[in-house]
Parts: C-alpha cells; structure tokens; sequence
C-alpha cells in the first residue's frame, strides 16, 4: 500500500471526516481493484479479514504520514453489509 500513498492520501482527503475503516476501504478497494483483488488472493481463509485487518493497521501506522488520527471505535456497515467494529479516524487540519 506504501506505493500508493498518494493515492490514498487523496482518498483520506475526498472522505468525509470523521470516517472509519470500512469507508476507506470501500474507497480504496474501488480505486485498487486490482490491488485489492490481488491481496485478496494471497489467503485461502478469511481472506476478508485479513487484508481489511492489514489496511487498519496501515491507517494506524501511518497516521503521522497520513495526517489523520484514531478516534476509537465505532460500529459501521463493512462491505457485506453487516455492523462490525472498525477504527474512527479524524482527518488532522
């Protein structure tokens, strides 16, 4: 993901702030398709899980790069539909 930080700085800055995990992932997943896919296919189980677990911790290791910062958790839709917890984020001004 680190090859595409501008990219997804530019996807933090067009989300509405505060977003979650589940709405950047939407956002990148769109953008990345084949990214996305593609770390997808690196797991045989709970592929879903797995990679939308690497990409909150991205978010969380790269919050000083990407100027945003954690405001704990919340509940949202993930990409299934269903409410699940995921990280908050604040976009820094």
């Amino acid at each position: 993901m680190s090859e595409n930080r501008q990219a997804i700085q530019r996807i933090i800055n067009e989300l509405p702030s505060p977003f979650d995990s589940h709405d950047f992932i939407r956002a990148f997943s769109r953008e990345f398709q084949v990214d996305y896919v593609r770390l997808l296919s690196q797991y045989t189980e709970e592929p879903f899980i797995k990679v939308h677990g690497q990409i909150g911790r991205f978010l969380a290791d790269n919050q000083n790069t990407l100027n945003i910062s954690s405001q704990g958790k919340v509940y949202s839709k993930n990409i299934f539909g269903e409410e699940s917890e995921n990280e908050q984020w604040l976009l820094n001004n």
